[in-house]
């Protein structure tokens, strides 16, 4: 929505977007498709579920490659931001406008706190299907259990799995406090959002209106940054009221979680051909 008013705020009128929410147009990989296609114009997916267009995209599946937010905006926001956009250009033919965000994702379960990764061991966690993030429970001595999104909560519901893992946004707005009690601030994976755009429709834009786009789009993506930490804010203000034991991450010992990760992210990077960017990433990530 704020794309569609900045577009045609800076264009003054001459460029309107129509807004189609709740998979109107269809899930991420339709979205992705169509946008391929040109039947659809612009669409914002989460970047996991278009690594089949950009395996490099990958990275983001990485646990602890990010130190906070900081650190991710000025990844995302410079050279390898952009590197990463041109990349998924070349491969899929789709122009990437923008980096949004989906979140920091978080553990929770039902049977016990969780302050370090020994914590994990024995916990039946559902995760997404992504072969380093199974791996990556695993090691921690957990088992990881893939599972449609939607049939998590009467998993979490009946016992059949103990917890899961998700932004803070997801376990607020689904309500998935009401089938876990414990909480850990452990923000294992940053998971960011793409705002895309066709190329069919983009080569239909004068220059002046792909800028605009560009800036809608850029302008757009902060709002939607800030829009998530003040929800997530106010989540993890509620969630104790709302029975929930939260621990935040100065109460975690991030470290432990942190050395099961070196050799996930050294195994996987290099698989994926990633471990320049990886190390760029991590560089970077030094000063904070």
């Amino acid at each position: 929505m704020k794309f569609a008013e900045l577009v045609s705020e800076k264009s003054g009128g001459s460029l309107q977007v129509e807004v189609y929410p709740s998979a109107l147009l269809g899930n991420d990989r339709e979205l992705a498709e169509g946008l391929q296609m040109g039947t659809v114009d612009a669409a914002v997916c989460d970047s996991s579920t278009v690594t089949g267009f950009c395996p490099e995209l990958q990275l983001f599946s990485l646990p602890y490659l990010f130190k906070n937010s900081e650190h991710v905006y000025e990844v995302l926001d410079g050279e390898i931001g952009q590197e990463l956009i041109d990349m998924f250009y070349e491969q899929s033919g789709i122009i990437g406008l923008a980096w949004g965000e989906n979140g920091w994702r978080q553990e929770t379960n039902s049977i016990h706190p969780v302050t370090c990764a020994a914590d994990m061991q024995g916990l039946k966690i559902r995760t997404m299907e992504i072969s380093c993030h199974l791996d990556y429970w695993k090691s921690l001595g957990a088992d990881p259990t893939p599972m449609a999104w939607t049939e998590v909560y009467t998993a979490l519901q009946q016992g059949t799995v103990d917890g899961q893992e998700n932004p803070v946004q997801t376990i607020y707005t689904q309500k998935v406090y009401e089938v876990q009690k414990y909480m850990s601030m452990t923000n294992h994976v940053y998971a960011p959002m793409l705002m895309m755009m066709s190329e069919s429709l983009w080569n239909k834009l004068t220059e002046e209106q792909q800028n605009i786009c560009k800036e809608a789009a850029k302008e757009a993506c902060a709002y939607e940054r800030q829009f998530v930490s003040d929800l997530e804010a106010r989540a993890i203000k509620e969630l104790p009221d709302l029975g929930v034991e939260l621990l935040t991450n100065d109460q975690i010992d991030t470290e432990s979680f942190r050395v099961a990760a070196a050799p996930i992210i050294e195994k996987y990077g290099t698989e994926m051909g990633v471990m320049d960017l990886v190390s760029q990433i991590q560089a970077i990530g030094e000063k904070y």
